[in-house]
């Protein structure tokens, strides 16, 4: 090839190279309208007002974030399409699809209409209120407002509601009139944190912390009160200085106190539950704070119902209109109910029975015949909520000797089989002795059970191995059960150190226990065969086993803890109105103090009723258990 001609190659490459790039040029730059309605609409679907589609791109910016600023922070996602172009009088118009989509996956869908422009070889869209939204004026913005669905309820047995939505009180302090009172003469301040104290039995030094540490027009909570509580002490409280109220609603149990621990609380989110919450909270919005409420807040929460509305960008301005107008509400839906297999009645009993505990009580009722469980209830004297009855782990003492008396049945000994009771027995070095120092010498299984001779159990501890017993109470119920609030059940480990396993045989050592799980071991002896607690229907629990629980064992266990009523520590159950009563009594040591203290416990039931109490450093079981015991069975007859 010539010198000439590798010239003119050159030339003509250089001149296709520069064609090429202006097609290039042509194709991304908006010298068509539809390519500056697709830049558009890509800047309005991603968020983002930064091509060169806009003619003025820092307005239509402080446009697009003014207008949709507090939309976006409340919803999921939006997607913008461009659905073409119009040619206009003035340039074209480009139709733009809206899909906003919120928390919920609902969504809201419309069009707007897009203005573009010619200027010179280029198009460029002019970003206007209308373009966001067609009913939009300038001045105005799209803003969002939650309504939260009503709560659902949580029913017990026959769907009797046990806990809905009721009127409730906050008692709370204005600082800063509680200040001005104080500087009047002094004497009203006082006088009306000392009213509130003797009224309303609360803290007063934590009350005055609070009201020290706040701003002087925050509101200082003091106590939330049920309508029917605040109207009996309305006259003597409402008009002291510095108080003031709210009226709201929350879920509220059916009577004050009733399975308190068990059924929860629910209350206004805090500000870490809605920054958590991904924008489904809000401060107005309900969550379940403790127990049921808690545990299933996702099922009783109501979907909030979203409103959206064009309103005004600064709201009071002059010439601002202050009428807000809706344009979208994403459809309301209520929380669903949660059903409970709590009975009123028997719930009602037990509250009551508990309350007359003179220590921290927990009592657990169970139906045998369905293991549905009809009470939970937990008093303490000192107001410690917590649900001890389901999540409390404690040695059972001689509770337990129903589940090592059931292994030790299977293993052939019989009711009648003579065992030694001696005053003292030494395992291994360690002594095992029997509640004060009771002695019966030699005398039959039925009679060492109903006295809870500790020395015949840890003597026939040799007859039955570590894991035996605890098959034994796996076969009784006790083993974990989810009832889904966080309940527990039982630990009894598979020891076979000696020493461990006389333990063992009378509940102490390693052995834990819920009231739930021995409330559960009883109703396995009333019903013949393994008893699962359920607190929370529908059951999906398969119920397609075979006998595990041997039925023999089964009702020797139930002769014996009828002997234990009769002619045995339970002894004060005799004279119970109503079906037999079969029981066994419970005294469990713990800690490390000498003598050590100890828990009281009883297991037994009545009819189709079986129960479980403990009373907290109660003593004997006999002393503090039974009457509780005594007082739920008198009470349901």
């Amino acid at each position: 090839m010539t010198k000439k001609s590798r010239t003119w190659l050159a030339i003509t490459i250089i001149v296709l190279l520069l064609a090429g790039a202006g097609v290039v040029a042509f194709l991304s730059l908006p010298m068509r309208a539809e390519a500056a309605a697709d830049d558009a609409a890509a800047d309005l679907n991603s968020s983002t007002i930064d091509s060169t589609a806009w003619s003025d791109t820092d307005a239509s910016k402080t446009l697009h974030d003014e207008v949709l600023g507090a939309l976006d922070e409340s919803m999921k996602k939006r997607s913008v399409e461009l659905d073409g172009t119009k040619k206009s009088d003035d340039g074209a118009v480009a139709t733009l699809n809206w899909t906003w989509t919120n928390q919920d996956d609902e969504v809201w869908e419309y069009s707007s209409r897009l203005p573009l422009h010619r200027k010179g070889l280029l198009w460029s869209a002019d970003l206007t209120a209308q373009a966001i939204h067609p009913d939009l004026d300038e001045g105005r913005v799209l803003v969002s407002k939650k309504n939260p669905g009503e709560r659902g309820s949580i029913l017990g047995d026959d769907d009797e509601e046990l806990m809905a939505e009721g009127t409730v009180i906050d008692v709370g302090i204005h600082p800063a009139k509680l200040g001005e009172a104080e500087g009047t003469d002094g004497e009203n301040a006082e006088a009306t944190l000392t009213t509130l104290e003797d009224e309303l039995d609360i803290d007063l030094t934590s009350l005055q912390e609070r009201i020290d540490a706040a701003d002087p027009d925050q509101f200082v909570p003091v106590i939330t009160l049920r309508e029917s509580d605040y109207s009996a002490v309305k006259d003597t409280i409402h008009s002291l200085p510095g108080t003031v109220f709210k009226t709201r609603t929350q879920p509220l149990s059916i009577k004050r106190g009733f399975a308190a621990a068990t059924l929860g609380t629910a209350g206004a989110a805090n500000a870490e539950e809605v920054e958590a919450s991904d924008g489904k909270l809000t401060g107005e919005s309900v969550v379940g704070k403790s127990g049921l409420q808690k545990a299933f807040n996702e099922q009783l929460t109501g979907p909030a119902n979203e409103e959206i509305f064009i309103a005004d960008a600064e709201p009071g301005t002059e010439g601002a209109d202050s009428e807000p107008v809706l344009v979208h509400e994403f459809p309301k839906r209520d929380g669903e109910d949660i059903t409970t297999t709590l009975n009123v009645a028997v719930q009602e009993a037990a509250d009551t029975a508990a309350a007359t505990g003179k220590k921290p009580t927990a009592l657990v009722a169970i139906r045998p015949s369905d293991g549905h469980v009809l009470a939970v209830a937990n008093q303490d004297p000192d107001g410690a909520a917590w649900d001890r009855a389901l999540t409390g782990q404690y040695a059972p003492g001689s509770v337990f000797k129903i589940a090592s008396g059931v292994a030790l049945l299977e293993s052939g000994m019989t009711a009648k089989t003579t065992l030694g009771c001696p005053k003292t027995t030494t395992v291994d070095g360690k002594t095992f002795k029997n509640a004060e120092d009771h002695v019966m010498g030699d005398v039959a299984f039925e009679d060492d059970f109903a006295e809870s001779c500790n020395t015949a159990f840890v003597d026939a501890a040799k007859k039955v191995s570590a894991s035996e017993v605890a098959n034994a109470a796996s076969n009784l119920g006790m083993d974990d059960i989810d009832l889904g609030v966080g309940s527990k059940m039982a630990t009894v480990p598979h020891d076979d150190d000696p020493v461990n396993h006389a333990a063992q045989m009378i509940g102490q050592g390693k052995v834990v226990a819920s009231p739930l799980a021995v409330a559960a071991m009883a109703a396995s002896v009333a019903d013949g065969d393994t008893v699962s607690p359920l607190l929370v229907l529908p059951d999906q629990r398969a119920d397609n086993r075979e006998q595990i629980l041997d039925a023999d064992a089964a009702r020797a266990m139930q002769k014996l803890m009828r002997r234990a009523v009769t002619k045995g520590t339970a002894s004060a159950l005799q004279d119970v109105p109503g079906k037999p009563v079969h029981g066994k009594t419970g005294t469990a040591e713990y800690g490390g103090e000498t003598p050590p203290r100890t828990h009281s416990w009883f297991a037994g039931y009545q009819g189709d009723v079986a129960v479980a109490v403990l009373v907290e450093d109660g003593g004997f079981g006999a002393e503090a258990a039974v009457p509780v015991a005594k007082k739920f069975f008198t009470a349901l007859n």
